[in-house]
């Protein structure tokens, strides 16, 4: 390969490579307006189910049917959605959702909750109880607590990341989407009519498919193949002397 079809490709490859950092930005810049704001909540379901999950209602005679030392689950949805939309930093989303719902947590609603984390009810609902009133938590109940603060961490963290590769996911193929039409519209402006032949067409898409992988390395791959190039002449023209 000579030194100028390497420039050649290292040209390729920056611009292919460019046409997916557009689409990235493209996408990006479209989650402020209304109609695609649905970007910001791809995979924001999962977290809301696993929370309505881990936040039950409270039962029991003369119960109120809201906890009364935590807000309500609507409220802390609403949390873990403006947190999620904002991008928040996914450990500090954790975090932040970890504490509400142990702060949701009362003597109403501490048996199922304990039920959905596999800790023993009764144990659970006396830690509720002693936490609301200030008491001490005996040895024992320290220890369910402990045990179902780490349950509890490993839930929301199975349901964060699986959040977090769906968004990520979709998002990558909306950029493809976006890259492919970007290419087509490309080629046509420059061949117009002559364009659609099948050949043409196809490569346009094939640009575009390629332009979302490559985004973030093109410019060390780019870099890469010429110095790999140069190194492989300089052996030859040291094998030649």
């Amino acid at each position: 390969m000579s030194a100028f079809d390497t420039m050649q490709l290292g040209q390729v490859i920056t611009a292919i490579g460019g046409l997916g950092t557009a689409a990235f930005g493209l996408v990006d810049a479209a989650k402020t307006v209304p109609l695609f704001g649905g970007i910001n909540c791809i995979g924001l379901k999962h977290i809301k189910d696993r929370v309505t999950e881990l936040t039950p209602d409270q039962t029991g005679a003369g119960l109120p049917h809201k906890p009364l030392n935590a807000l309500p689950r609507r409220h802390i949805l609403e949390t873990v959605e403006a947190n999620w939309v904002n991008g928040t930093d996914i450990a500090s989303q954790k975090a932040i959702a970890k504490s509400l719902i142990k702060l949701h947590l009362s003597e109403g609603n501490a048996a199922a909750l304990a039920t959905r984390t596999n800790v023993d009810p009764a144990v659970l609902e006396s830690v509720a109880t002693k936490t609301i009133a200030g008491t001490p938590l005996l040895p024992a109940e320290s220890d369910v607590f402990s045990r179902f603060d780490l349950i509890l961490t490993a839930m929301l963290d199975e349901a964060y990341q699986l959040s977090d590769q769906v968004y990520r996911n979709w998002t990558r193929a909306l950029a493809a989407g976006v890259a492919v039409a970007l290419a087509v519209a490309a080629g046509w402006s420059l061949d117009g009519t002559n364009f659609w032949a099948p050949k043409e067409i196809a490569l346009a898409v094939l640009v575009g498919l390629l332009a979302t992988p490559l985004a973030p390395i093109a410019k060390d791959l780019s870099s890469a193949l010429a110095a790999a190039v140069n190194t492989m002449q300089l052996v030859k023209k040291q094998g030649l002397k």
